[in-house]
């Protein structure tokens, strides 16, 4: 067992939690917002994932082994597969913060103002954060306990299960450490998202939401397609390219949303 490997699965599951967090609480004290919001974004990417998920799991080995005998060029095929994934992510997600923004808002007299807009996307982000930071949890386990006796399994050698455990085994902190980076800018891209349906609700505009829906299928797609056709590394590097985009997207779009006008001292 390498103790390197250990505490980088330890960094990344405290920072995953806690960075999260950071964030709300910093947006809570710098525009007097509260919790409900960050909370309620958490709250309703649970109730989108427990539709979405199932839906993908159901689906995905048919699609994909469809899209295999249709188009035997396995690239193609998996370039369509990543496709389909990444609409669904786009179209429940983006639709799921549409509905939230144009009913239950108001019905809970919660302001539509940018500032809320960006607690809540922190709160979508940050739960996906935190849920992930719980499945490294579990691979650090099984990491510490198959570092102490990889025999205890019995696999058969050369079996799939057995690569995995070989697979976990050779990992590195280096292996580990872009998890990290890539939650970060995955909930950035939560926030920008989130703001560009606020827009089409604050502004009666559905190209905005449309604008989401497919920045989102689009980033989805390239790191599922990038992820294996070329391999961890261009997907970061590809999601990176579009959490800036993102960032750049909110400094453009944040001066033309309403804002809370905050009572004087």
């Amino acid at each position: 067992m390498d103790p390197l490997v250990v505490a980088a699965f330890a960094i990344v599951v405290i920072l995953e939690i806690l960075i999260p967090i950071a964030i709300g609480l910093w947006l809570i004290r710098q525009y007097g917002l509260d919790w409900k919001v960050f909370g309620l974004g958490a709250l309703f990417f649970v109730v989108v994932q427990i539709i979405h998920t199932p839906l993908v799991l159901m689906i995905q080995g048919p699609v994909y082994l469809s899209l295999q005998g249709a188009y035997p060029n396995g690239t193609l095929a998996i370039g369509l597969f990543a496709l389909v994934l990444g609409l669904l992510a786009g179209l429940f997600e983006e639709v799921g913060r549409y509905l939230v923004f144009r009913y239950l808002f108001p019905g809970r007299r919660i302001g539509l103002f940018g500032e809320n807009g960006l607690l809540f996307g922190a709160g979508w982000g940050g739960i996906e954060s935190i849920l992930v930071a719980l499945l490294v949890i579990s691979s650090m386990v099984s990491y510490i306990l198959l570092s102490t006796d990889a025999g205890i399994l019995n696999l058969t050698p050369g079996s799939p299960e057995a690569l995995q455990v070989q697979a976990l085994l050779a990992l590195t902190p280096l292996d580990i450490l872009p998890g990290l980076a890539e939650r970060i800018m995955t909930i950035t891209l939560h926030i920008a998202w989130t703001i560009m349906v606020l827009t089409a609700v604050v502004s009666s505009r559905p190209a905005y939401l449309a604008l989401a829906i497919f920045m989102h299928t689009l980033v989805d797609f390239a790191a599922v397609y990038l992820g294996m056709v070329s391999g961890v590394i261009a997907a970061e590097v590809v999601i990176f390219a579009f959490a800036v985009a993102g960032v750049v997207y909110l400094r453009w779009q944040w001066p033309r949303l309403p804002h809370q006008t905050l009572p004087q001292e």
